[in-house]
This record gives structure tokens, C-alpha cells and sequence, in this order.
């Protein structure tokens, strides 16, 4: 085995590990691990020994069916999205390393360095330094933007096979290329283009993504207006009854003032206590001192007592905020109208929900409700949503979550659900 068989061998190996990172399973990532070692290892393997024992040649045109081929039907059972995102995912990675491996191979040529020296040098610097950039810039964004953006993979998808497919015949059929130096200007082109193709494809499909994420904030922000609308709306009813009740309060004074003029002490003092409760009902209630967070609990509250929902709320919540008041908030509203939504299917005796934040030693918030059914959670320990209209404030939660360091975690047991979210930075 000299150093071109060493070489091919250890980019086997890593264009299997590129397929990995850019990919995300349906199992949880320890079980995706061992299976993609015992399936991929052996591929690797086989190609490895067709490799050394029949030469570049003749394994290089059979790389499609040896190689290719049963990778992406492993990846298309093991991966989540089993659709054109797994194949534009798959033809990128599979592109990328030929390029890498054709153009050590041109640069090694050309330099005429005996014994492959300056193919293996680059070889086995070039891969984990590339795999340490998708790692530190690309792969976490790259996920994040398979879930996020749907529609439009299939004709990204299939202009990475075509580039696949014409970069493996140009250089392998009917000889490798080095055999047919007329048509390396061709090769070299097609080799200059396809990344420049790329790089656009993916700023496409990226500024997708923050057209979809500018829609959703944009939801997000009318959903923050209607709440804060319905607070001021609560708070003009409770002036304007207000101003009623001091209209009347002069009348009451008379009507008390007649009654202790009689004597009758008892009666005044009923009179009193009756009005005292009158004025006590149109108090506004205020869950917490920040407006935007009260407008909130305030507006969600207020849907849950309309459907016969017991509250139970206990909020210490600060003035000033270390976070984004307009994103915690969509925390909140979140969690409590996916707990409206599961309690309203319950009777009525069973209607409960029950809210709690604390700010010492960390901040920390819970909403517990019963429920009826079965939960089922994913392998990131998420509720899984009932339907394809559900589930969207889940990811919410979660993407707040990752921003602001945050830990959420779920829990299903003795009938009750709850969701509780903690945060390491908080104000005294």
C-alpha cells in the first residue's frame, strides 16, 4: 500500500464523516452514532480494499454503485427529513470531496513530486481542517436551516446530482482524466463553477430562512400589540367605571350620612362594607410590575377564566429585564396557550393551571396543567405536536432557549404536564 492508497483511504473515511455532520438523525445521536459506524465502517472498508487491489481507475468508475449508492440509501433510512434536504445535502458533501480529491490529485501531477508525497501531505491536513470549519461555522446554522425552510430543496437537489454526476464521468469514463489531458480545461471549468453555484444556492436558501424568521417575528410582535391593546382596552373600561363610581360616591355619602343622622349604625356600616366590595371588583388585577410581561399573563389569563379555567398564579418577576422583554414574553404566552389549549379538552371540574416564577436564585418558570391522553416526547426531550398546526411554539421556546442560555425541560407524570424553564442569568 503506498501513500495514493493511504490517501484514498483516509478521504473514504471523511467523506463519510462530511455526510454525518451535515445531516440530522431521527434517532438519538448516540444510537445514530454506533449504527453509522457499523454500516459505514465496513463500506468504508470494502471501498478501501477495491481501492488498493483494482486501482484508481477501475475503482473510481465503480465508486457510483460500491460507494455512492448504499451511503445515501443509509442516510435516507437513518435521516429526519427524508426528502430533497437529505439529497441536497448528500450531493453537496459527495461533491465537495471529488473536488477535494481530484484537485490534490491534479495539484500532485503537476508539481511531479515522486511517491504521492504532496497528495498525501494536503489530504491529511485539508479534511480536518474542513471539517473543523463546517463544524465552528457551518453545520449548527445548516441544521437549523433544514427545519426551518421546507419548500424549495427539490431543484437545489437537483442541480448538486447533475454537478455529481458530470464531475464522476468527466473524470473517470471512459479513462481517467489524466489519460485525456484534452478535456482537463473542461473538467477545471465545471470544477470553478460548481462552488461558486453553491455558495449562491445556499445564500438563497439561507436568506429564506430569515424571511421565514422575519414573518414569524413579525407574528410574534402582533401577537405582543394585540395583548398590550387588550390591557389598554381592560384599563380605559376600568377608568371609565371609575369615573362612574366617583360620580356616584357623593350619593352614597348622603345615603350613609341619612343613615347615621337615624342611628342606625348597623345598616350604615353593611351600606359601607356592600360598596367597599363594589369598588373592590373593578380593581384591575396586575399579575407583575412589567407592563409587557403583565399585558401578557393578563391577556392569557383572561382567555383561560373565559373557558372556565382556574388560575393558580404566584409571578416575582423584576422591573428591569437582563433579557428581551418582547422574547420572554413569547416564552410565556407560548407555554400557557399550549396549557390553555390541553386543559379546554378536559370537564370542567378539571380545568386547572398552575403558574410560578421565582427570580432568586435564578430565574425559573413553570406552567403545570393536568391532561388526558398520552404525551409522546422526541429524542431532544420536546413534546411531540399532535398535528402539523401545533408544535410551532415549542420551537419558540427552544430557540429562545439557545439564545439566551437557557434550559427547558418537559414532564408527563401522574396526569399533570409541565414545562419548566430555567435561567442561570437573572437580576437580584
Amino acid at each position: 500500500m503506498n501513500l495514493l492508497d493511504i490517501s484514498t483511504v483516509w478521504s473514504l473515511f471523511h467523506v463519510m464523516i462530511l455526510n454525518a455532520l451535515l445531516y440530522e438523525p431521527r434517532v438519538p445521536k448516540k444510537k445514530a452514532c454506533i449504527l453509522t459506524a457499523c454500516f459505514m465502517g465496513p463500506l468504508v472498508i470494502y471501498n478501501s480494499w477495491v481501492f488498493v487491489r483494482f486501482g484508481n481507475e477501475v475503482a473510481g468508475q465503480l465508486v457510483l454503485f460500491n460507494c455512492t449508492i448504499p451511503s445515501l440509501i443509509f442516510f435516507m433510512l437513518m435521516a429526519k427529513h427524508r426528502n430533497c434536504r437529505l439529497l441536497f445535502t448528500f450531493c453537496l458533501t459527495d461533491t465537495l470531496s471529488l473536488e477535494i480529491i481530484y484537485c490534490t490529485r491534479f495539484l500532485d501531477d503537476a508539481l511531479g513530486i515522486p511517491n504521492f508525497w504532496v497528495l498525501f501531505l494536503i489530504r491529511l491536513v485539508i479534511w480536518p481542517v474542513l471539517e473543523w470549519a463546517i463544524i465552528k461555522w457551518l453545520r449548527k446554522p445548516y441544521l437549523n436551516l433544514q427545519n426551518v425552510v421546507k419548500k424549495g430543496w427539490g431543484g437545489f437537489a437537483g442541480i448538486t446530482m447533475l454537478f455529481y454526476v458530470i464531475l464522476l464521468i468527466m473524470a473517470t469514463y471512459p479513462v481517467i482524466i489524466t489519460e485525456r489531458l484534452e478535456y482537463m480545461p473542461a473538467l477545471l471549468l465545471v470544477m470553478a463553477l460548481m462552488p461558486l453555484i453553491y455558495w449562491c444556492i445556499l445564500r438563497a436558501l439561507f436568506h429564506q430562512q430569515e424571511l421565514h424568521e422575519t414573518e414569524q417575528q413579525k407574528q410574534l410582535l402582533q401577537l405582543q400589540s394585540n395583548m398590550l391593546v387588550q390591557r389598554v382596552d381592560q384599563n380605559r373600561h376600568l377608568e371609565q367605571t371609575l369615573a362612574i363610581q366617583r360620580h356616584d360616591l357623593h350619593h352614597r355619602f348622603q345615603t350613609v350620612d341619612t343613615m347615621l343622622e337615624r342611628g342606625d349604625v348597623l345598616a350604615a356600616r353593611q351600606y359601607i362594607a356592600a360598596s367597599q366590595e363594589a369598588l373592590a371588583e373593578i380593581k384591575a388585577k396586575r399579575w407583575c410590575n412589567h407592563s409587557v410581561l403583565d399585558a401578557v399573563f393578563s391577556a392569557c389569563f383572561k382567555q383561560a377564566e373565559a373557558v372556565g379555567i382556574e388560575i393558580i398564579a404566584d409571578l416575582d418577576i423584576p422591573d428591569d429585564l437582563p433579557v428581551n422583554a418582547v422574547e420572554l414574553s413569547t416564552v410565556f404566552a407560548n407555554a400557557l396557550e399550549n396549557a390553555v389549549h390541553a386543559v379546554s379538552e378536559l370537564p370542567e371540574s378539571q380545568r386547572k393551571i398552575i403558574c410560578k416564577c421565582i427570580r432568586h436564585p435564578q430565574m425559573m418558570f413553570r406552567v403545570s396543567n393536568p391532561y388526558s391522553g398520552e404525551v409522546h416526547f422526541d429524542e431532544n426531550g420536546e413534546p411531540v405536536a399532535g398535528s402539523s398546526e401545533h408544535g410551532f411554539g415549542t420551537k419558540s421556546i427552544a430557540a429562545y432557549c439557545e439564545k439566551y442560555n437557557a434550559v427547558c425541560t418537559y414532564k408527563a407524570e401522574n396526569g399533570w404536564f409541565s414545562i419548566q424553564l430555567t435561567q442561570t442569568i437573572w437580576y437580584d
